[in-house]
């Protein structure tokens, strides 16, 4: 399974917002193959959580 276009344009975006305009690191990135939603898992102490649906809403 790969994420949509839609999903990597989200998480591009999301990733740029994170780490470049609030320096906060990101931890994982994985595609759920149940739900098809990308999770990510960010911030320090670990306290951002995406789950970016496949027609990039999250």
């Amino acid at each position: 399974m790969e994420p949509t276009i839609a999903q990597l344009q989200t998480l591009y975006r999301l990733c740029h917002q994170l780490t470049n305009m609030m320096f906060q690191p990101i931890y994982i990135v994985r595609l759920d193959e149940r739900t098809l939603n990308l999770f990510m898992l960010a911030g320090k102490g670990e306290g951002i959580e995406f789950e970016i649906q496949p027609n990039g809403e999250y």
